[in-house]
């Protein structure tokens, strides 16, 4: 009685969904199939031609098609579409990078009218003045309000992909005023490079606290003010990245993310991948005699305690460090020499600063010794005076004065 009760659902199912259906089902002579039509699924699109060799067939494709556009609802909002966008996002790209997007949303666009809008009701106009609210709420700066636009930009763009709608909206958006935006507040000096003899003295005290505690990454600290890698870079180096003059710069590592059951993409350790932040991130360095040294002696260190990793930098166990330990230890050497706390990124931009005030290495030098595409990178967002202007006077001195020095000398005279 079960089974026939359940058959019963199933052909009223099945007659309802015929009965519904607007096209003429017929049979074809020309190709012996029987033929209709499958409504379009939104607007704009045309129908669909479908056939079957059987009639019965044909029904049932008929039935499969009604009952997918009923039972799995469209995403014509950008809140319906930011769950399968996101999943989409952590195959192309990676759960690293999703988790980043995803802070995104939190932050600007999760429960937002816009996000509940259908897509053919969100016009340029309407998205533009919402711009203009998230700017003035929370103080963008340009840089910031295009890391916040990419994201719709990238959901037009899927949702396009997927047929859900075919005009990108957000990428229309343009004419907003600079007056609009926050202004970027620039680091200054002293906490973006180590200035006058701080790269020096961290470095001692770094030796000193390597003596002391026989921590490796007091070591790896000092090795970068040589190579200016970027954190992920210093501890993904290998012995065998070594040769007698040069390094080569070919992994890193990343944060190590995993998706929950929820969908939830949590961090979960580390890991090592075979590529650099960029494609110019692969390449190979000169090693300085200061170089060669420290490296010397992170190696005797390794073999005095019996360690055979491939890896170069390993913690007291004999496992590769993360970027934490390199990070922690210069959080420590700054209180101690009394500095404005500076990361890893400040090591980089200091050595990049010295190669270009040394005026011994041409721009295109430096900057693949950076790992930068372009040079105007390298030279905006890494080159800084690493000495006060106090400690420059001399140089003011001669830039300025160098032809009125005598100025003075024929007042007095007078």
């Amino acid at each position: 009685m079960i089974d026939d009760a359940l058959n019963d659902i199933v052909n009223m199912e099945r007659k309802y969904y015929l009965e519904q259906h607007p096209y003429e089902i017929y049979y074809s002579e020309h190709d012996k199939r029987y033929r209709t039509y499958l409504p379009p699924k939104k607007d704009g699109e045309k129908r669909k031609p479908v056939t079957s060799v059987s009639k019965e067939n044909l029904e049932m494709k008929i039935v499969a098609y009604y009952k997918q556009m009923k039972e799995k609802p469209v995403a014509n909002t950008l809140e319906k579409l930011y769950p399968l966008f996101l999943e989409y996002k952590g195959k192309e790209t990676s759960l690293a990078n999703a988790h980043k997007l995803n802070w995104v949303w939190e932050t600007y666009y999760k429960e937002e009218y816009i996000v509940k809008c259908k897509f053919d009701e969100i016009t340029v106009a309407m998205l533009k003045s919402w711009f203009l609210d998230k700017i003035s709420q929370h103080r963008l700066t340009s840089r910031k309000f295009k890391e916040m636009k990419s994201l719709i930009n990238m959901l037009y763009d899927f949702a396009i992909e997927s047929n859900l709608t075919n005009h990108n909206v957000s990428r229309v958006v343009h004419g907003i005023s600079y007056k609009k935006y926050a202004v970027e507040q620039e680091k200054p000096q002293t906490e973006q490079v180590y200035i006058n003899d701080e790269e020096e003295t961290i470095i001692n005290m770094a030796l000193k606290q390597f003596k002391k505690t026989g921590n490796i990454a007091y070591l790896g600290v000092c090795l970068n003010f040589t190579l200016a890698l970027r954190v992920g870079e210093v501890v993904a180096l290998k012995t065998s990245d070594f040769s007698k003059n040069l390094v080569h710069i070919q992994r890193q590592e990343i944060k190590h993310y995993d998706k929950l059951a929820d969908g939830k993409i949590v961090r979960n350790g580390y890991e090592i991948v075979s590529h650099g932040k960029t494609p110019t991130a692969d390449r190979k360095l000169f090693l300085t005699r200061n170089a060669k040294e420290f490296l010397t002696m992170i190696i005797k260190t390794n073999e005095q305690r019996n360690f055979h990793s491939e890896y170069l930098l390993l913690d007291k166990d004999g496992e590769r460090i993360h970027n934490d330990a390199i990070n922690n230890v210069l959080r420590r050497l700054n209180r101690m020499i009394k500095t404005t706390q500076k990361g890893n990124h400040s090591i980089r931009k200091t050595c990049i600063s010295n190669m270009g005030e040394s005026g011994a290495l041409s721009s295109e030098e430096i900057r693949t010794f950076a790992g930068h595409k372009d040079f105007s990178t390298t030279e905006k967002y890494y080159m800084h005076s690493t000495s006060s202007i106090e400690n420059r006077s001399d140089a003011y001195e001669k830039a300025i004065n160098s032809k009125i020095n005598n100025v003075f000398k024929g007042v007095q005279a007078g």
